[in-house]
């Protein structure tokens, strides 16, 4: 019982990972792009169908990727290792890779969650023509891009980690 429990918290800490970062990626490579690239009125009503749930999606993987982590570290009896931080190159790398983790959702949860947000409030000011709304949506949307270029390495180091973990 007990392996099957740590291979399915193995499992769903990966996939959830997986569609974590994964879905992070496909967002500001290929959606906010084509988002973009449409003209504002018809942008508006996709986003605020979008927005809402895409956040709702991605912290919900980003949390279950940390609680499963947590719970493999425990099912896998490795979690002792950690109480040796600078012990062993898995302790290292596996403990950088935790806190870039819990850092990377740290920081979607402060700016870009309440930047996108208040972009959905934003939207049909600046599409019914209030230049002050569609100003601030500017320099939001330029944020954003700014800390997902920041996700986007983050994201990498995070997988880069976990690898070299699972292979030490």
């Amino acid at each position: 019982m007990a392996d099957l429990f740590r291979i399915t918290t193995q499992f769903l800490h990966v996939f959830s990972g997986v569609l974590w970062i994964g879905g992070g990626l496909y967002t500001l490579i290929v959606q906010l792009p084509a988002l973009l690239a449409a003209p504002p009125a018809a942008r508006g009503p996709v986003t605020a169908q979008l927005a809402p749930r895409q956040i709702f999606y991605i912290l919900r993987v980003a949390e279950l990727t940390i609680v499963t982590g947590v719970l493999n570290l425990f099912a896998s009896g490795r979690a002792q290792q950690l109480t040796d931080p600078l012990g062993s190159r898995w302790s290292i790398v596996l403990g950088l890779g935790i806190l870039l983790a819990i850092g990377l959702y740290v920081l979607i949860r402060a700016t870009v969650v309440p930047w996108t947000l208040r972009m959905l409030t934003l939207g049909p000011k600046a599409a019914a023509g209030d230049a002050a709304a569609a100003a601030e949506a500017g320099q939001i949307i330029e944020r954003i891009k700014a800390i997902g270029r920041v996700q986007i390495v983050l994201g990498v180091l995070i997988i880069l980690a976990m690898v070299t973990a699972r292979l030490s």
